[in-house]
C-alpha cells in the first residue's frame, strides 16, 4: 500500500480563507444584484470556480516563488472543505434565518399565528425583542446598528443543531466510504471536473490541467459563446438571445383533457448536465429521460379516463401526481435499504469493534475509522434528540422525521456517488414531512411536534440537491484518489463548517439588515419561510389525515424499485437503472434534467457506437469542457457585473 500523504495546516488555512470568502459573497451577489450564486447541487458553481482561480494563482507562485507554491492535493483539500461547507452557504443558513423569524413578522389578527403558533416556539430559537424580527425584514432605522446581542443566543441554538446534523451526516458517510470507494469501485464521476483542474502533475498550474487540452477547447467553445451571447443580449438590445429555454406545453395549451396535464412539461438547456451525462453509465443516462417519458405518457393514460388533479387539505384522494410522487418516495426507501444492505459487512465491523468484539482493517485514508463514526453517529443523533425534546417536540416523532432524512441522504448520496447526478430532487415536498404526515396522520403528531417539524424539514430538509452528505462522499472520495492521510481531514471538515456558520451568520444578517430581507431576492430567504407556515398553518388548522391509495403508492413504488435493483445486479444485459424512476417526477427533472440527460445519452451512444471507446475516450475532454465552458464563463460574466455595477442576471448562475 502506498504511503499515505499528510494534509498540512496551509491546506486547512486555505480552504477556511476561501469558504469565508464565499459566505461572505454570496449573500450580496445572490440576494442584493442577483448577478451570481454559489451554486446548487452535487457539483456547485462556486467551489469549481474557486478551484479555477486557485489553480491560475498557483501557476504564478511557480513562477515567482515556487517554494510556496501549493500541491495537487493541498487544493483538492480545499475543494473537499469548500463542497462539505457550501450546503450552510446555500441553504440551511438562508432557509434558518427566514424561518426564524417569519411568524412574528407576518403574524396578523386574521391569521391569529400569536395564539396558533407563537406558543409553540421557545424563545431560545427566535429573537426575543421582536423589534428586531421587523428590522431584519424591513432593514435598520436610520444610523441604527445590527443588534448582534438579539441574534447570538438563537444563533447557538440553532447552530449547536447544525453542527450535530453534520456531525451525524459525516459519521454517517465514513461508515459506508470504504465499502462504496474500495469495494463497490463507485466511479464519482462528479470528482472528474475537479481533479481534470487540477491535472496530473504534483503542482498543479492551468498548464498542466486539462485547459492545455485541444480537444477540451471544443466542448468549451460552445457554451461559453452562448453564456458571452446572452449576456452581451441583455446589455445590448440589438445582439439576439439564444432561447435556452422553451415550454413544450405551450404547445397543449386550450387542447383539453388529456392533452392539457402535460402543460407544464418544458425544456431548459444546460450544457454542464449535457456534459456529465456523456460521462456516466448509459443505463443511468438512459433510465434519466426514459423514465420521465413514461412518467408523462402515465398522466397522458390517466387524463384519458378522467383521472386528474383532485383532492383537498385532509385527503388527496386518488390524484395521479401524488400517487406517483408517493411511489418515487417508496423508491428512496428502496434505495437506501439496497445501499445499506450492500454495506452490512462494513457496518458489522463497526459495530463489533465499537462492542469489543472485533478489530477493524487499517485504512489510512479513512477520515474515520468504523468504530469511532458509529460512535459519532450514536452521539450526534441522541443530542439532536436532547434538542429536539426541550424544543418540544416528542421523541418519537423527531426519530421517524429523522429516519426518514438519513432514506433521503443515503439515497441521493448513492445517485451522486455510482450515477453523477448534479440535483437529486424528489416530487413530495418537503420529502420526510410530508411523507410522515401523509402515512401516520398529523392528529397523532400533535400541534408542538408540527410547529418544530415545520422549521426542521424546511431549514435542512426541503432542497435535497443541496444536502451535505453526498458533498461529504464525494470529498472521501478527493482524499482516497490523493491518497491523503484521512486522520486530519475531520478536522479540516470541522474547521470549515465552523468558519462558515460564523462567517455566513455574521453576513447573512448584516446584509440583511441594511437592505431588508423582504426586500431581496425571493427565494430562499422569503419564499421558503412562506411555503413553511403555509403548510404549518394548514396542518394545525385541517390536518393531513393517512391516506390509504399514497400508502399503496408508497409500498408499490418499493417493491419496484427493489425489482430494478435486482434486475440490475443479476443480470449483465439490463439496460436500465433505479435512478431515473426515483426522480422522474420532479421538478428539475422536467425543468432542467429529462432533456439534457436525452441529448447526452445519444451524444455518447453514438460515439460508442460508431466510433469505439477510442474516439469516447478522445473526446471525454471535450464533455468536461462542456461542464466548465458553463461554469467558468458564466462565473467570470458574473463577476464582471458585480465589478462594473451592470446588474446583469445569467438564469444559470441562479438556478
Amino acid at each position: 500500500m502506498n504511503r499515505a500523504t499528510p494534509i498540512t495546516g496551509r491546506a486547512i488555512l486555505l480552504g477556511a480563507l476561501v469558504s469565508a470568502l464565499l459566505a461572505v459573497l454570496n449573500p450580496y451577489t445572490h440576494y442584493v444584484t442577483a448577478t451570481w450564486s454559489i451554486g446548487w447541487g452535487s457539483l456547485p458553481m462556486g467551489p469549481v470556480f474557486a478551484v479555477f482561480i486557485l489553480v491560475a494563482v498557483n501557476g504564478l507562485l511557480v513562477r515567482l516563488c515556487p517554494r510556496r507554491a501549493f500541491s495537487r492535493g493541498e487544493l483538492l483539500v480545499a475543494y473537499a472543505m469548500l463542497i462539505i461547507s457550501f450546503p450552510l452557504i446555500r441553504m440551511y443558513l438562508p432557509y434558518l434565518f427566514g424561518t426564524m423569524s417569519y411568524a412574528f413578522y407576518r403574524a396578523t389578527p386574521e391569521n391569529d399565528w400569536e395564539h396558533l403558533i407563537w406558543p409553540h416556539i421557545p424563545v431560545w430559537l427566535r429573537p426575543a425583542n421582536l423589534e428586531v424580527v421587523d428590522w431584519f425584514w424591513e432593514g435598520l432605522p436610520k444610523g441604527g446598528a445590527v443588534p448582534w446581542r438579539e441574534w447570538l443566543v438563537p444563533m447557538f441554538a440553532w447552530g449547536g443543531f447544525t453542527a450535530a446534523l453534520m456531525a451525524a451526516m459525516f459519521c454517517l458517510a465514513a461508515l459506508m466510504r470504504r465499502d462504496w470507494i474500495e469495494r463497490q469501485r463507485l466511479t464519482f464521476p462528479l470528482e472528474d471536473v475537479p481533479l481534470a483542474l487540477g491535472g496530473e502533475q504534483p503542482i498543479p498550474t492551468l498548464r498542466r490541467s486539462i485547459l492545455s487540452n485541444r480537444v477540451f477547447w471544443i466542448g468549451f467553445a460552445i457554451p461559453a459563446f452562448i453564456s458571452v451571447l446572452e449576456w452581451l443580449s441583455q446589455l445590448f438590445p440589438a445582439v439576439p438571445d439564444p432561447t435556452l429555454e422553451y415550454l413544450v406545453g405551450g404547445n397543449f395549451a386550450g387542447l383539453g383533457l388529456p392533452w392539457s396535464v402535460l402543460g407544464d412539461m418544458r425544456i431548459r438547456v444546460y450544457f454542464a448536465v449535457i456534459g456529465i451525462t456523456c460521462l456516466i453509465p448509459a443505463a443511468v443516462s438512459l433510465s434519466l429521460w426514459l423514465f420521465y417519458v413514461l412518467y408523462r405518457i402515465e398522466l397522458v393514460a390517466l387524463a384519458s379516463f378522467g383521472v386528474t388533479q383532485s383532492g383537498g387539505a385532509a385527503g388527496i384522494g386518488f390524484e395521479p401526481r401524488s400517487l406517483i410522487g408517493f411511489a418515487e418516495a417508496g423508491g428512496f426507501i428502496a434505495l437506501a435499504a439496497a445501499a445499506l444492505w450492500q454495506s452490512r459487512t462494513a457496518l458489522r465491523v463497526a459495530l463489533w469493534s465499537l462492542v469489543g468484539k472485533g478489530r477493524e482493517k487499517t485504512d489510512p485514508y479513512a477520515p474515520l475509522s468504523g468504530r469511532w463514526a458509529l460512535l459519532g453517529f450514536l452521539l450526534a443523533n441522541a443530542f439532536m434528540i436532547w434538542w429536539a425534546v426541550r424544543a418540544g417536540m416528542s421523541w418519537w416523532s423527531f426519530v421517524l422525521l429523522m429516519g426518514g432524512f438519513y432514506v433521503v441522504l443515503i439515497s441521493s448520496s448513492r445517485l451522486v456517488a455510482a450515477a453523477g447526478v448534479m440535483r437529486v430532487d424528489a416530487s413530495v415536498y418537503p420529502f420526510p414531512r410530508e411523507v410522515m404526515l401523509r402515512t401516520i396522520g398529523a392528529l397523532a403528531v400533535g400541534p408542538g411536534s408540527l410547529t418544530i417539524m415545520a422549521y426542521l424539514s424546511m431549514s435542512y430538509m426541503s432542497d435535497i440537491e443541496s444536502s451535505a452528505m453526498p458533498q461529504m462522499m464525494n470529498s472521501f472520495k478527493l482524499v482516497h484518489a490523493e491518497r491523503l492521510r484521512g486522520t486530519r481531514f475531520p478536522g479540516a471538515a470541522a474547521v470549515g463548517i465552523a468558519v462558515v456558520l460564523v462567517v455566513g451568520s455574521v453576513a447573512l444578517l448584516a446584509v440583511a439588515h441594511r437592505y431588508g430581507a423582504s426586500s431581496l431576492r425571493c427565494w430562499p430567504l422569503t419564499g421558503a419561510a412562506t411555503c413553511t407556515f403555509r403548510q404549518l398553518d394548514s396542518s394545525l388548522r385541517l390536518p393531513e389525515l393517512a391516506d390509504n391509495w399514497l400508502r399503496g403508492a408508497m409500498a408499490g413504488g418499493t417493491g419496484f424499485t427493489f425489482l430494478l435493483v435486482w434486475l440490475g445486479t443479476r443480470f449483465v444485459w439490463w439496460p436500465l437503472s433505479p435512478v431515473g424512476f426515483i426522480i422522474a417526477s420532479s421538478f428539475f427533472t422536467n425543468y432542467g434534467l429529462w432533456f439534457n440527460a436525452l441529448v447526452g445519452w445519444l451524444l455518447a451512444t453514438l460515439v460508442r457506437r460508431y466510433g469505439g471507446f477510442r474516439l469516447y475516450r478522445l473526446l471525454r475532454p471535450a464533455f468536461l469542457g462542456l461542464v466548465l465552458g458553463e461554469f467558468l464563463t458564466r462565473s467570470a460574466l458574473a463577476a464582471l457585473s458585480v465589478v462594473l455595477g451592470l446588474g446583469v442576471e445569467l438564469p444559470f448562475a441562479l438556478a
